[in-house]
This record gives structure tokens, sequence and C-alpha cells, in this order.
């Protein structure tokens, strides 16, 4: 396969470089509630998450549990997986 770059593409460190620069260093987790097959109705889920992953889970953000957290304390599937942020 042979690889050919356009005149207008950015090389490899430029691309690195601004990716990294504009990568977010904290992201917001919520708390959500889920239906719960078993019970019949909706049940609060015991992780926080970001807006993306409650939404693949079908759940519904409660807004007004907002935390800003830093962003390495994600699962790779955007739970938060830290303790409490008023603990530090």
């Amino acid at each position: 396969m042979k690889i050919t770059v356009a005149e207008n593409s950015h090389s490899a460190p430029e691309t690195a470089a601004k990716t990294t620069a504009d990568s977010p260093f904290h992201v917001t987790v919520y708390t959500f509630v889920v239906w719960d097959h078993d019970k019949g109705a909706t049940t609060i889920y015991p992780r926080m998450a970001t807006r993306e992953a409650i939404a693949k889970m079908r759940g519904k953000i409660n807004e007004d549990t907002a935390w800003v957290v830093d962003a390495t304390t994600l699962d790779i599937e955007g739970f938060y997986s830290g303790g409490s942020p008023g603990a530090r």
C-alpha cells in the first residue's frame, strides 16, 4: 500500500502537538438514573459518568450533581473511578 501526503496536510509532529494542546484535562461527570427491569422502576446508577457514557446506557442525567474531575480518573467507557471531589 502506497501512502502519499496531501499538499495541505500537516506533518505528524504538528498534528500531535495540536491534539495534545487542545485535549481536555478536566471533564464533567453526573449521577444518573436507569431503568431497572428486575424492579420495574428507575434506579440511581451507582457510578458517575460523562454525558456520552450515560447516553449509551439510555440513562437520564441529574444535572444538579455535576462534578468537574480530572480526565485521568475516567475509565475507558467514561465512568468516574475516583472519590468525592470534596474529599481532597
